[in-house]
């Protein structure tokens, strides 16, 4: 029942990568905050714990978008590539959040 139109192509792929990679790499800096968060929460308030927690549940729901995408989606990998672009664009605001609740917790 598939067809070549169904299947992904190599630059459906690429794009595939491509955010895989960016996620990744967002793992490495929200692993990086967490740990900072926890040095800091000795002194910190709740609310920098709060906005640590956030970073990590936007960086799940965007690779879970990501690996619904099945192997046959060529035909929506444009919209399935912007929500995941979107949810990765939520992750930055959470992430950019998070660590300025950090720096102000530190009085910086």
């Amino acid at each position: 029942m598939t067809s070549t139109q169904e299947q992904p192509t190599s630059d459906d792929k690429a794009v595939i990568e491509r955010l895989e990679h960016v996620l990744d790499e967002w793992r490495g800096r929200i692993d990086d905050l967490l740990v900072r968060a926890d040095l800091a929460s000795k002194g910190a308030s709740g609310a920098v714990c709060a906005d640590a927690d956030a970073p990590p549940n936007a960086y799940l729901a965007a690779k879970n978008q990501l690996q619904r995408i099945p192997g046959d989606a060529g035909a929506n990998i444009g919209s399935l590539k912007s929500g995941v672009e979107k949810l990765i664009d939520d992750l930055r605001r959470a992430y950019e959040s998070a660590e300025a609740a950090l720096r102000r917790g530190r009085g910086e």
